[in-house]
């Protein structure tokens, strides 16, 4: 995503709906009828809405006109048909949609009894503490004995946050029936003081015992300040066994993403006046190496090798260590830490990959270049890397779907994609998701999956088409995985700005899928999901014409505004591409600081970066860009660049000496 990082929507399947629509003169008839039904219906005109709706009986959309009318008129008197539809549309997302409406209503009107009975197969799933209060409150008034109910207040109960107030009666309840013990208290009230409100926490806090409410006093002080605990008398060692360790563990893990040194510093004076248990001095100091390796710090090296041999299923630590080892060009270590993991592990391409080169920086030539030679055949980052090395050619290993017409024909007659496909049409995006994730819990096997992944590929709805065929594990069918849409687009951007358009491909392969109508969590759009604020900022600079966001849905629009913004960040970061691509996921600002971790070989100083996204992400942009080019039938240089190249300053601090182990 342009400047800021988030998670990006290759997995992701947000949609606006509120799109500007097309000129009607591109629809169809009946979807310019649907559409005058829909405004109809909206501006409440209900007899000029049926006449419309007549003549729609046989139209996949019309549920949905029925979904609008319904929702306007959720009433007892109403319940016939609001039954009839849930009925008759059960495979249809609309059916549960208008339940949950039905029930909110029935909630909000205190018709319980209809409420209890629509709600009660909801009861397990519902997030929604209101609904879930309100029904076993209506259990209790028919004569359900509180006992019957405890587990489930129990889990309304433990949460840190404040419950809504049909909720209090069943607190009352419960706690008069003696279920709110020491123990339970204990656990709501350590749940709020880590993710919580402080004023929650305080008003738990007289549910403890009396000798450790002092506890809720020491939580509001590391809450403001973590730093805090580094005060001599701060902890009275009052409970010394188990909770002011379990603060001090906390403040510890919040310090330590600070000042590294500083956070080591206090966390040995602390373990001097407080007992730290196993588990809890495990935690920091797992915490502790993170930081101090995302950092590059001296003594990290020195924790890695101390504790080789522990926290072997810790995949976060185990990368962390093999890239602190890499920093150094400790081989060894990386050999020794290989032959210490889980089969599983080991079979990994970036372990296979990094275990290989160890080898083979140890003369062990004889076990690394099979290895090598394995890697050397796969579509995949170590892959290719492994094939550069060998001075072999990158594989695309292309291999299509066998998809038979007959079962295409079958899933193109569900009701599902019947709706998805008008929807489609009319921008509904969000809807057409919902229609699909519907569809494919009733698809039969994986020649189903196959034929929706290529229906939704025909369409050009090629993001769907990415996600379905990867359900289907149809890993090298990458005519559906990696579509060349918009390529004339990206050719001509490409010349234009002076980047290969494999990369500005390979960016929007993995920003959106290929979806051109996509919006982020964050608020990014379009194919290569610029933000709006970005793009107003920056139209004028980068010379690129935009009104308003939805400007960004428009593929054209949406790659000269992202195209000129990475070659923007090219050009200020050293023509560097993976600095470019990395700040285009997390931010320029952020490229400055990890600079200055050190300077090493550029795959080494990929292992490195500090965000498991970004270094996922360069890693991902990286093997498109050269798929892309494969695809192109273009030779991309960039993983020689990776191989053959360094990367990052020199200008990284040093700590203090490291003595005992410590980290610095």
């Amino acid at each position: 995503m342009i400047s800021g990082l988030a998670l990006t929507i290759a997995t992701s399947d947000l949609y606006a709906n509120n799109l500007p629509t097309k000129n009607q003169k591109n629809y169809s008839s009946s979807q310019k009828i649907f559409l005058q039904a829909e405004k109809a219906l909206k501006e409440n005109k209900f007899n000029e809405y049926r006449k419309i709706r007549a003549k729609l009986d046989h139209y996949p959309l019309a549920s949905y006109l029925d979904f609008d009318f319904l929702s306007k008129n959720l009433t007892l008197s109403n319940r016939a048909e609001i039954d009839k539809f849930i009925k008759f549309q059960r495979d249809s997302p609309l059916a549960n949609r208008l339940k949950y409406r039905y029930i909110d209503k029935l909630a909000k009107d205190k018709e319980l009894s209809v409420f209890s009975d629509y709600y009660k197969d909801h009861l397990a799933s519902s997030s929604n503490a209101k609904h879930k209060c309100l029904y076993l409150s209506h259990q209790i008034t028919k004569g359900v004995a509180v006992n019957k109910l405890y587990s489930e207040i129990k889990k309304l109960w433990l949460v840190p946050k404040s419950q809504p107030q049909e909720c209090d009666s069943l607190f009352k309840a419960w706690t008069a029936d003696g279920q709110l013990t020491h123990a339970v208290a204990f656990k709501r009230f350590n749940k709020t003081a880590q993710s919580g409100s402080v004023a929650l926490m305080n008003y738990l806090k007289r549910y403890l015992p009396t000798k450790q409410q002092y506890l809720a006093e020491l939580w509001s002080k590391v809450r403001k300040d973590p730093g805090a605990i580094a005060k001599r008398n701060f902890f009275p060692q009052k409970d010394y066994k188990y909770q002011e360790a379990v603060i001090a563990v906390f403040a510890i893990k919040k310090l330590a993403w600070g000042d590294r040194d500083s956070a080591y510093k206090t966390w040995r004076n602390v373990q001097k006046r407080i007992v730290i248990p196993k588990e809890l001095k495990t935690d920091a100091e797992r915490t502790l190496f993170l930081a101090q390796a995302t950092e590059n710090k001296p003594g990290a090296l020195t924790w890695a090798k101390r504790h080789i041999n522990r926290y072997l299923s810790d995949s976060l630590v185990s990368h962390w260590k093999l890239a602190t080892f890499l920093r150094a060009e400790d081989w060894s270590s990386v050999i020794e830490q290989y032959d210490l993991l889980s089969e599983n592990i080991q079979k990994t391409n970036q372990w296979r990959y990094w275990y290989a080169i160890a080898l083979e920086n140890k003369k062990v030539f004889q076990k690394s270049a099979p290895i090598l030679e394995q890697l050397a055949n796969e579509r995949d980052y170590y892959g290719y890397k492994a094939a550069v090395r060998l001075k072999q050619p990158l594989q695309l290993n292309h291999q299509d779907s066998a998809i038979s017409s007959d079962v295409i024909k079958r899933v193109s007659a569900f009701s599902n994609v019947e709706r998805a496909k008008e929807l489609f049409a009319l921008e509904r995006y969000r809807d057409a998701n919902r229609e699909w994730r519907s569809l494919q819990k009733r698809l039969a096997n994986k020649d189903e999956i196959k034929a929706a992944a290529q229906i939704a590929h025909d369409w050009g709805w090629y993001n769907q088409g990415i996600l379905t065929i990867a359900k289907a594990k149809e890993w090298d069918d990458t005519n559906l995985r990696f579509p060349t849409a918009f390529k004339y687009d990206y050719q001509v951007m490409g010349k234009k700005v002076g980047l290969p358009a494999e990369w500005l491909m390979g960016i929007t392969r993995q920003e959106s899928a290929y979806g051109p109508f996509a919006v982020s969590g964050a608020g990014a759009y379009g194919l290569m999901q610029v933000l709006p604020s970005t793009a107003k900022i920056y139209s004028k600079k980068l010379g690129v014409k935009y009104g308003k966001r939805s400007d960004l849905f428009a593929p054209s629009t949406n790659i000269e505004m992202g195209s000129n913004y990475l070659k923007l960040r090219y050009d200020e970061l050293d023509n560097n591409p993976i600095y470019a691509s990395a700040a285009y996921n997390a931010g320029k600002h952020r490229i400055d600081q990890w600079k200055g971790f050190g300077r090493f070989p550029t795959e080494v100083w990929i292992e490195a970066i500090p965000y498991t996204e970004t270094r996922d992400y360069i890693k991902k942009v990286m093997t498109y860009r050269a798929i892309y080019a494969l695809k192109l039938n273009k030779k991309d240089t960039v993983f020689e660049y990776i191989l053959n190249t360094n990367t990052g300053d020199d200008s990284i601090a040093q700590c203090a000496p490291v003595t005992s182990g410590a980290v610095c």
